[in-house]
């Protein structure tokens, strides 16, 4: 029963009229004749808001329910299912959305810029070739070598006049009682005749050629690596040996999109023999040397900078190499154009770094001969891959772990992958013929896509400099024992992937078992071998990716005039002159301060889930129009820029910076005061 005044007061306030009528069994029952509620507008938006509330709630919780239903039903078929059903069920899903994105998760979609983007390499540019090579070397056997004159093609160089010719053996220097590879000594020339044998003292050799009437005048110069078996002792011979081989293959600044462009000879062999394409391989620092020691260490870079600063060294225990060597394996390391300024290895090891070690050979002399490297009468790039087919193929019955890098054909805007396509299919050719492949890993991948050039005008460039190429070889005798494995490597080529994935994965090929639980990265705890399924809800931030670099988000282009856009401009601009504030340089030298020339682009994107907006700004400094890309970040009405970085090639203006780093924010100009 209500309460007379309680009752009465509620009546009052929203006008409800009532009587009291008689009821059957004598009790009083209440009837409402008529309710006429009059709330105010503030109440009713009130009880529409909580209404929506709890619709969106009951949305969210219903697709919640439907996305970990549908990975449940996927797991259920991925443990249960046939392969051929796994796979039916892969293809279908990726074909819905392959042509508008590379990968779309819930956590990472990136648009497929390769849809409106297109690489024009550079011009082709003098000779195809670093010369016509008369002398060679035959291997006899791991002692013996035999040197062979073709009379025809040492024509060319004699013109038909007497001529001798010797060889040297390559080796490091001694410095300190001690070998330094970073150095080179050679042996006495000595002659030899055509068909002649000799003892194979050491892997790289080279000859020389002269005109008997003037020793002095040199007609012919070359250079070979010839590789040299390990004698391996006993207890080595004893050690257990694990069925798979790892070669890991990579060509500098080749994007996913410009090995589709430049190679396409390539990119058909892989796609039509099965090898797997990794479209969301995704960088995580600016330049080769963060991402291939994020590769090859799996370490934060405060680590490798701390350890490796004062020698490469001193870091040596950290590569991966050195933990396969531990294992039993043989392991062997190369790199070419070691003058370039930011090679992998910088100055290179004083001690060899692995059983291998390429750099003696590149230490004779590389040039320059119209778009290619060369090192005397062969391409850089040729020599490395002819030495990987004679490792992999010396050492396929056993174990090996090779790692190989080319910068000659694609490193520099000069250089044209495309001059290499041809010999790269031959190249993964003879390692099917060799047998090779039976029990080989393959990685060919790459560090980033171009970071300088007209190429990083288009917006599009934005996705191509994060998103290298990784294509990836899995012996067909894993595939048959390791099916589970396997499909998961598929799987995974339609998720964000990095190179801290990859340390953990070439560690996992030690064992390849659920129980190598205790493999991590210090970089990145949350990253996992690819081996194992990645999360469909994968983000950046847990793949172990700065925002700076980050692909996972569409970009839509906004006015240079927007408000947000001006702010976020200037202080990109106010950025970059900091940095140039800060640059020091030789005697008698500065940097002219840079002012703002002309804004190239302009996108932004937005984060709901951190509240924040991004803008990414691309701008033409002056003097000297360098180019430069700033993300800058929009968070409770503040704006912070990351890290400013060139988009211009190599800045020769700068060349008065002391660091070489430093020289893509200088413009040199004279700072000495004359004396009267």
């Amino acid at each position: 029963m209500f309460k007379k005044n309680a009752f009465s007061n509620f009546r009052k306030k929203y006008n409800y009229r009532y009587s009291y009528l008689p009821a059957n069994n004598n009790n009083v029952k209440l009837k409402c004749n008529r309710v006429t509620v009059k709330m105010s507008s503030t109440k009713r938006l009130k009880l529409l808001l909580y209404i929506f509330l709890v619709i969106l709630f009951v949305y969210y919780a219903l697709w919640r329910y439907h996305i970990e239903n549908k990975k449940t039903i996927i797991k259920d078929i991925f443990q249960n299912s046939s392969s051929e059903n796994i796979i039916d069920l892969y293809n279908q899903n990726i074909e819905e959305s392959q042509d508008q994105y590379l990968i779309n998760t819930p956590g990472c979609s990136i648009p497929n810029y390769l849809k409106t983007y297109k690489i024009e390499e550079a011009k082709y540019v003098g000779a195809s070739t670093c010369g016509v090579r008369a002398v060679f070397i035959k291997k006899i056997s791991n002692e013996e070598i035999a040197f062979s004159i073709d009379k025809m093609k040492i024509k060319h160089y004699t013109k038909g006049k007497s001529y001798s010719c010797c060889y040297q053996f390559a080796t490091p220097a001694i410095v300190a009682g001690k070998e330094d590879y970073r150095k080179q000594r050679y042996s006495k020339c000595t002659n030899f005749d055509n068909n002649s044998n000799v003892e194979l003292k050491n892997e790289v050799i080279t000859v020389t050629c002269s005109l008997d009437s003037s020793k002095k005048r040199v007609i012919y110069e070359d250079a070979y690596i010839i590789l040299k078996r390990l004698h391996r002792d006993a207890e080595e011979e004893q050690i257990p040996k694990k069925p798979w081989n790892v070669l890991v293959l990579g060509l500098d600044t080749v994007s996913r999109a410009r090995v589709y462009n430049s190679m396409p000879k390539t990119v058909k062999y892989m796609l039509q023999n099965d090898w797997l394409d990794y479209r969301a391989y995704q960088k995580v620092g600016y330049n080769t040397f963060p991402n291939l020691m994020s590769l090859l260490t799996g370490k934060r870079m405060t680590t490798i900078y701390k350890t490796c600063s004062s020698s490469m060294d001193n870091c040596n225990h950290l590569m991966l190499w050195s933990e396969f060597k531990k294992k039993g394996y043989i392991t062997a390391t190369g790199e070419d154009d070691l003058k370039l300024p930011d090679t992998f290895s910088k100055r290179g090891y004083k001690s060899a770094p692995t059983d291998h070690y390429l750099r003696p050979l590149f230490l004779t002399g590389e040039r320059s001969r119209g778009n290619i490297i060369c090192t005397k009468m062969l391409p850089s790039a040729q020599h490395i891959l002819d030495y990987a087919s004679n490792f992999t193929e010396s050492y396929k019955d056993e174990n090996f772990f090779g790692f190989f890098w080319l910068n000659s054909y694609s490193h520099n805007l000069e250089n044209i992958p495309t001059l290499i396509d041809k010999n790269m299919v031959n190249f993964f050719t003879k390692l099917n013929n060799s047998g090779v492949l039976q029990n080989t890993f393959i990685y060919f991948l790459s560090d980033h896509g171009l970071r300088s050039g007209k190429m990083r005008v288009p917006y599009e460039s934005y996705y191509d400099e994060r998103l290298p190429m990784l294509f990836l070889w899995v012996p067909t005798e894993f595939r048959n024992i390791r099916p589970e494995e396997y499909n998961n490597l598929k799987f995974n080529q339609h998720r964000l992937i990095t190179p801290y994935d990859l340390y953990l994965t070439l560690l996992d090929t030690l064992t390849v078992s659920k129980e190598s639980t205790d493999i991590n990265s210090e970089a990145c705890p949350n990253c996992t071998s690819i081996f194992n399924n990645i999360d469909i809800h994968r983000t950046c931030e847990e793949a172990g990716v700065d925002e700076q670099w980050c692909s996972c988000h569409g970009m839509t282009e906004i006015s240079h005039t927007n408000d947000e856009v001006v702010t976020a401009t200037n202080v990109a601009v106010v950025k970059v002159q900091n940095k140039v504030s800060t640059v020091k340089t030789i005697h008698c030298m500065k940097c002219e301060m840079l002012k703002l020339k002309k804004i190239l682009r302009s996108h932004t994107y937005r984060n709901e889930y951190l509240n924040k907006t991004y803008f990414v700004i691309a701008f033409v400094m002056s003097p000297g129009d360098v180019a430069y890309e700033v993300k800058v970040v929009k968070h409770n009405e503040t704006f912070s820029p990351f890290q400013e970085y060139t988009i211009s090639v190599y800045n020769i203006r700068g060349r008065c910076a002391i660091e070489q780093n430093d020289r893509a924010y200088c413009v040199c100009v004279s700072n000495c005061t004359k004396k009267g």
